[in-house]
């Protein structure tokens, strides 16, 4: 099981909200369904990663933008992979997963 470090902090700035709500059953009960899915045991699998020779050989043909890949730190490299996977989730994450597991599992 991979646990988050942050979950304890999450669930109770998530309660703190909800007390704002006191009249607005809708809003407490999105939030408790939010409070649940944190609080739940799940196993999460990882899907992919990144690493600096995928960033040059996307720009094989460039030299100068290879030339600022090199500068990139790994400060850099978490800001472009966080990106990176911000962009997948609302593009591409939830019609692939549904395709897939049609394709795969059905």
């Amino acid at each position: 099981m991979r646990t988050n470090i942050h979950e304890p902090i999450i669930v109770e700035a998530l309660q703190d909200y909800r007390k704002r709500f006191e009249d607005e059953l809708d809003k407490r009960q999105a939030i408790d369904l939010a409070i649940n899915s944190i609080d739940q045991d799940r196993e999460f699998f990882p899907i992919t990663s990144v690493c600096k020779d995928d960033v040059f050989h996307a720009f094989d043909d460039d030299k100068e933008t290879k030339k600022a890949i090199e500068k990139m730190d790994d400060g850099d490299m978490e800001t472009l992979a966080s990106k990176l996977a911000d962009d997948y989730c609302e593009q591409l994450y939830w019609d692939s997963l549904k395709v897939i597991v049609e394709l795969t599992f059905m």
